[in-house]
Formats: C-alpha cells, structure tokens, sequence
C-alpha cells in the first residue's frame, strides 16, 4: 500500500527546506567555523536521513548515509576540503533534491545513481577508507580531530613548504590522467603540513567536567566545575595542546588543590571547592586559565622533592624563587608524591603540559596562594588563518591568484614599469595576455597581465610557507588558489 498523498507533499516541503538549511550551514563552513553551523548541518542531514527511510525513500536515504559520510571527513579535515570534494558535497545536495521532487514511481532521465554513490566511495575511500561502501554512519566525530595523526616538527614544514608550492602548481595545471596521479599526492602533502583549522570553546572542552566530578568523588570531595573558554578558531595543534593541558591541570587540582570537605571547614571555607576555566584570544594569542580555591602549591614540599629526587641541592633549594620551582614542577618524572597511584605520581602530568605548549611558541606559567589557591596560565600563539587580498585570474593561469592585501591595488597614473608574465612565471604557459593591472607598497611596484580587474577578498590560509617562498596555498571557499609573494618572483 502506498503513502498517503499528503503525507507524501508533506515529506517533499521538508525535505526542501531541509536541503536549503543543509546547503546554507555547509557553505558557512568553508568560509569560517561555527559551532552554530555544524550544529545544523549534521542536525538536518540526520534527521533528513531518519524521515526519508520511515516513509520508505531508499534512494534519498541512500545518499544521506553518503552525505553523512562525506560531512564527517571534512569535520576531520577542519572543512579544510577542495573543489572537487565541495562540487560532491553540492552534487549529492542536487541529486536529493531531485529525488525529493520526483513523483512516486516514476524514473529520473539520465541520472547515474548507483554511478554516483561510486564516485563517493572512491573519494571516501582515499580520504578515509573505513568509511567506503559503508551503509551506515557511526557517532559523528567532534569538531575536529583532537589528536594529531601526524605530527611534522616545523622546521620540516618550512622546508616541505616551498616544495608543496611546486606540487600544487603542477597538480592544478595538469589535465586528464595526469592531473589523477598528482591529486592523491598534492592532498597527501596538504593533510601532513597544511593548516588544520579547529574550534576550541565550551563545546570541545566540557567533556573534562565529568572526569574532574568522577575523580572528586573517589577522593571524597565535593566540587563544582566551571567552564568559561570564549569561543575561537584555531589549529588542530593548537585545540590538542589545550586539550592536553585542561585534562591535567584540572586533574592535578582536584588531586592535589582542592582539599577534604572536613579540611575545607576548618580553614572556613566552602566545604564545595571550585575549579574554573575560562579562555579567549587576545593579541599574544589563545589564552587559558584553569584556577582552583584549594590550598595552594605546597613549595616547601616541592624544594624537598627536588633534592630527593636530585635535581637541586639543598643548599640551592632554599633560595629557588617560585618560578623556578614551578620549572622544576614540570620537570619529566617530578611529582610531590614518593609513590604513584591511579590518579598521579609519575610525574608526566604537567611535563606533558608544558612540552605541547613550548612545541607550539607558547608559555605556561602558575601564581599560587597558600590556602587560596593556584591559577594556571596557558598562552599559545594561534597562526593566521585567514588573509586579505586581491583576487585575481590570469590567463594562461588555470587556477586563481591571490595578491597579499599589503599591496594595494593602483589605478590610474603613468605605465607600470614591470609588468609580470605570471604563466611564463610560473612555468604553466608560454604567455598571458591580458589588461596590466599595478600593484603598490611604498615604493615598490609592480603589474600583472589580467583577465578583469582584481577584486578585494579574503581567503584562508591551506598550507603555510616562509617569508622566503614564492607564495603559499589559499582556498578562495573551497577553491584552491595561489597567494603570491610579488616580490619572490
């Protein structure tokens, strides 16, 4: 027996305005991360995919599942993904859409199906094979990764970095097979150097709560966790390195901050202890706190630890500074306890802290008050990742140009007196041909030979490159450009 009509008509309206809602929040990704965006864009795809398999429509249902999948690598990748990748996304878009408006029974002329969901699962399958051919999705995965597959020092990165201009250059000048081959390679060296944009906020951080709140009642204690991190973007490296330091910070002032609801009376304090987080960019970079209302860092027992343990002498003990202390604190193998429990004792807690902060530019510092409590203070420096410009297409250049927005753009006034043949530049033409358009800063100047005028824009930033290099990778959305340095050609 067949659906009612107007159950049917009813379906095909929500559907629509469904798939509107999806296309919207997915555009919104690849321009900039929204926890409010990728709240909707997982929310309708789900429910979309729900609705259509209780009345019965496989094909739509089929392709959420593909969607859904689809959706989930680029939350990995930070929606950090290419045209092609985004032309799929809109396609299958597309396709449900078409699906949704056909009438019950009837044939879509032309249209590949079973073809399409192949050419998904080729893409899944090189982005993440486990997800190919798979008819149902899992749990969605976070934001974005919270741990790095692949972790490249930086001083490799800047030496790749050039070499991943070159790549992308050929890659995005190839044709037909040629351009194949050299896809699965450009978007190796994007995934293992490129910047991997993540959101850090209350959202990626309050997982933490229910681990302090356990450990708390095993250590008979009460306590009241507070999250307060302002919402930003950043990199994966930076979102993990944050991520390391609220499990053990909050970790070590539950463990050895807050005190016994009994030992709290006493010293005429709420028998309830604290601990709050709170966080936010600033100028030098994200900047976090995590603080507790417990009996403060114990630094005798620190200077005395340190001497048994061999790092000082007794002598220097006596005189070590509180900075100092707090060095030795995160010192690999450095705990106040003489033996490790469940909880801590191996001295790799603050250790591991500090080593993600340093690794990534940024500090770590503690101000503690005996029997007020400890604030620590977390700052890492976040890379840009986004830039203004001046977008461009010249000819002979099958893919766009982006002029860094400390140029600006020049009209009018005498001839340039350099004019830029960018395709013979760049080794992807013979010649371009074009409208010079100049370009200023101070007193340098330069052109290029253009199709139309340059048009002011932001872009974000893919793979990042040394002030040296002739440029690096940009998305314009989702289309990947070349940012060039003007003045490295």
């Amino acid at each position: 027996m067949g659906l009612p009509e107007e159950l049917v008509v009813q379906f095909r309206g929500v559907a629509l305005e469904r798939l509107e809602r999806i296309e919207s929040a997915w555009a919104q990704m690849l321009i900039a991360l929204s926890e409010e965006s990728s709240s909707i864009l997982h929310r309708e795809i789900h429910t979309l995919k729900g609705e259509s398999r209780v009345l019965g429509f496989t094909d739509i249902n089929l392709v959420c599942h593909k969607l859904e999948d689809l959706v989930e690598v680029a939350r990995a990748r930070g929606y950090a993904v290419d045209e092609d990748f985004d032309l799929t996304v809109n396609m299958a878009l597309r396709f449900m859409g078409m699906l949704v408006r056909k009438r019950v029974g009837s044939q879509l002329g032309g249209i590949d199906l079973p073809g399409f969901v192949r050419q998904i699962d080729q893409i899944l399958t090189e982005a993440r094979p486990e997800l190919a051919g798979r008819t149902r999705t899992g749990n969605m995965l976070p934001l974005t990764r919270t741990v790095i597959s692949t972790r490249v020092p930086s001083a490799l990165r800047e030496r790749l970095a050039p070499i991943a201009v070159d790549t992308f250059v050929e890659y995005a000048s190839a044709k037909g097979n040629k351009r194949n081959r050299l896809r699965a390679s450009w978007h190796s060296l994007r995934e293992l150097i490129g910047l991997q944009r993540a959101l850090v906020g209350a959202g990626q951080l309050t997982k933490h709560k229910s681990g302090a709140l356990s450990l708390a009642r095993e250590l008979g204690k009460q306590l009241e966790v507070v999250f307060e991190p302002g919402t930003a973007e950043v990199t994966t490296e930076v979102l993990a390195a944050i991520d390391v330091a609220v499990l053990h910070l909050v970790r070590n002032a539950v463990d050895h901050g807050i005190e016994l609801p009994a030992a709290r009376e006493a010293a005429g304090k709420p028998v309830r202890g604290k601990v709050r987080i709170r966080g936010g960019m600033r100028d030098e970079g994200f900047v976090l706190t995590v603080s507790d209302d417990g009996r403060g860092i114990q630094f005798d027992r620190v200077r005395s630890r340190a001497v048994e343990l061999g790092m000082v002498t007794r002598g220097n003990a006596e005189t070590l500074e509180h900075d100092r202390l707090i060095d030795l604190m995160c010192q690999s193998g450095f705990s106040t306890r003489t033996e490790a429990n469940e909880v801590s004792g191996r001295g790799v807690g603050l250790d591991a802290v500090r080593a993600g902060i340093v690794e990534l530019g940024g500090t770590l510092l503690a101000k503690s008050v005996d029997n007020e409590g400890t604030t620590w203070t977390i700052t890492i420096p976040v890379p840009m990742l986004t830039v203004h410009g001046h977008v461009v297409r010249a000819s002979g250049v099958p893919f766009p140009l982006v002029i860094d927005g400390s140029w600006r753009a020049v009209t009018g006034g005498p001839a340039p007196q350099q004019v830029i043949d960018i395709a013979s530049a760049l080794g992807v033409g013979t010649g371009s041909s074009g409208s010079p358009f100049k370009f200023a800063r101070g007193n340098q100047e330069f052109a290029l030979l253009c199709e139309r005028p340059p048009t002011p824009g932001q872009v974000r930033r893919l793979v990042a490159s040394p002030p040296t290099a002739l440029g690096e990778i940009v998305a314009i959305d989702s289309i990947e450009a070349l940012l060039l340095r003007p003045d490295r050609i």
